[in-house]
């Protein structure tokens, strides 16, 4: 019986370590997140290029083209 828990016991570490590993690499893939996010949202071409678009949208809904129009003009 002993030896099935030594036998156990060096897998529970390896899987101690692997966890370890996981929370790293999420630590890591959110940073890169969070900085790849704070660099489109500091870029002042972000900001107008969705200004652009919300405007031609409101333009094109109010001369009646509707969204059908609107569309088709963004990828037409």
């Amino acid at each position: 019986m002993s030896d099935i828990v030594h036998i156990n016991k060096p897998k529970r570490l390896i899987e101690r370590g692997l966890t370890t590993v996981e929370y790293a690499i999420g630590l890591l893939a959110a940073a890169t997140a969070a900085l790849l996010l704070l660099r489109i949202f500091s870029d002042n071409r972000f900001f107008e290029m969705l200004f652009d678009w919300v405007v031609a949208l409101f333009n094109v809904v109010s001369s009646g083209g509707g969204f059908g129009g609107f569309l088709g003009g963004l990828f037409g």
